[in-house]
């Protein structure tokens, strides 16, 4: 697990050091905004957006309760009102750290801290009504206070969107450099390769099994040993210096944390805990030593059963909703093709218990017989999976079911059914579960999924390691807010229509 910490100090201005190797100058050369710069335009926008947010919601509350305002007293009364619940709104936002850089930008936490704002703001309105008596009406606050929180977590949605595509250019980035060994700097490295939308970029290293001049993961190059690590940072400008591992000890963290005060460079800490995600991971101070507890995976209990619920009730109104869709593609596949609507294969859910998956035929009949020919055209790395881009065996009107994944539809029954969850890993075939490794048998702890990380990462553009990466990732970690998380980029990324064939 790495903990993304970004630095909102100044940027160090790089300096000639004597006998540093190349590498290290061509990093102190590299000119780019400094955090401080990009994080203070970041911060305005947000501070922007979420005002104009919450006057939107005092609008809309103001003219459902009261009507458009259009005499003077209307319109002196919305616009005290517009400042008194947009100022407190700011400032429970502020309170929450909805405006702290290295908590913005990636993850749910962020959404999750403007609903708190939200529930903040009227616990306060409340208290601060009951004790002067003056306080707007119930029905007006009742609209007020979650149409600002929804269309807040809509505007940071797009503002950090825009960011993201500004991240993956290079630009509001954060520097870093990686201090450990050889393993677990290239480590490090690639995680934060997969994830460039999170803007941390390893530019150098401090190893102790490596010599100045070395190049780790192909193009991150050795500046020097780990005790000159405080020192090279200011000199090469950077805003984090990342620990990787656990193999410096107590005392050189400490001497390196001492050493980088003053210098406007953050540290942040990188131990060997991959594919944890957060809510299981707790820290609690034993006499000054912080101890990492990491809670087991959750397979039952009372949150698989507010899981299953969930399925129930989502199956049974998206196939209400859904139905003429339904009725429209399956007059479709048969006015196009010769077969039936419906195509059944077998699959293997929970613990390996085999099933029937449903969906719209995509292909001709008799398509699972000329799979085998085929096999040499596979498309995925890894060959565990079967995925060619331009399948001859897909229908024409089956390629357009498939690039919006129209064709999963009928899973919907599997949900109702129990044998699938909206969310989880991909439901596997026999014999992909037949050539698993122990390590990727976990992925049938939990109930197969329509969609799940797979599907909001890359879909059928992922390689087998990636695919098995992020549904373990799943597995180990689940909890409703990442069920809800990947619900709503399902959304986004089908009907963007990339990644699917």
């Amino acid at each position: 697990m790495t903990t993304s910490i970004h630095s909102a100090g100044r940027q160090a201005e790089p300096r000639a050091m004597p006998g540093r190797p190349p590498e290290a100058a061509l990093i102190a050369a590299h000119r780019r905004l400094s955090v401080g710069q990009w994080s203070r335009r970041y911060m305005a926008v947000l501070l922007v957006t979420d005002a104009l947010c919450a006057a939107a919601a005092v609008f809309v509350g103001w003219a459902v309760k009261y009507g458009i305002p259009d005499g003077d007293l209307d319109i002196r009364a919305y616009i005290w009102w517009s400042c008194l619940l947009g100022a407190g709104w700011l400032w429970c936002l502020a309170a929450t750290n909805a405006y702290q850089v290295r908590r913005i930008g990636a993850g749910a936490r962020e959404f999750q801290r403007v609903l708190r704002a939200a529930v903040t703001m009227g616990a306060s309105v409340a208290i601060v009504g009951y004790l002067t008596g003056i306080a707007p009406a119930r029905m007006f606050l009742a609209i007020v206070l979650p149409t600002g929180m929804a269309l807040m977590v809509l505007s940071r949605f797009a503002v950090r969107k825009a960011v993201h595509r500004r991240r993956v250019r290079g630009e509001f980035t954060s520097h870093i450099l990686a201090v450990g060994t050889r393993e677990t700097v290239t480590h490090l490295t690639r995680v934060l390769r997969r994830t460039p939308q999170s803007g941390l970029v390893v530019v150098g290293a401090c190893i102790e099994d490596g010599e100045p001049g070395d190049l780790l993961d192909g193009d991150v190059p050795v500046v020097g040993a780990v005790p000159a690590a405080a020192e090279l940072a200011t000199d090469l400008g950077v805003d984090v210096v990342a620990v990787a591992g656990a193999g410096l000890g107590p005392r050189r963290v400490r001497e390196l944390g001492w050493a980088l005060e003053g210098s406007g460079c953050a540290m942040v800490m990188a131990p060997n805990l991959t594919e944890v995600a957060g809510p299981r991971v707790h820290v609690s101070p034993v006499e000054g030593v912080p101890l990492m507890w990491v809670d087991q995976p959750q397979f039952s209990g009372g949150r698989r059963a507010v899981k299953r619920a969930a399925d129930v009730l989502a199956s049974l109104v998206l196939l209400a909703l859904a139905s003429p869709l339904l009725i429209v593609i399956a007059l479709g596949v048969r006015l196009t093709s010769r077969g039936p609507a419906l195509y059944r294969s077998e699959r293997l859910g929970e613990h390996g218990t085999p099933f029937t998956v449903h969906k719209f035929r995509s292909m001709h009949l008799g398509a699972d017989r000329r799979r085998t020919a085929l096999l040499d055209r596979n498309e995925v790395v890894g060959g565990t999976l079967f995925k060619i881009r331009r399948d001859p065996r897909v229908t024409p009107f089956g390629r357009l079911l498939r690039k919006f994944s129209l064709d999963e539809l009928p899973q919907l029954f599997n949900v109702l059914l129990g044998t699938m969850s909206l969310v989880g890993p991909r439901p596997p075939l026999r014999d992909e579960v037949e050539r698993y490794g122990p390590h990727v048998r976990r992925r049938l702890l939990v109930k197969p999924g329509m969609t799940g990380l797979w599907q909001v990462s890359g879909r059928s553009d992922l390689s087998w390691e990636e695919s098995v990466r992020l549904d373990l990732y799943y597995v180990e970690n689940w909890s409703l807010g990442l069920d809800i998380m990947i619900i709503a980029r399902t959304v986004w990324v089908v009907l963007r229509g990339r990644g699917a064939y």
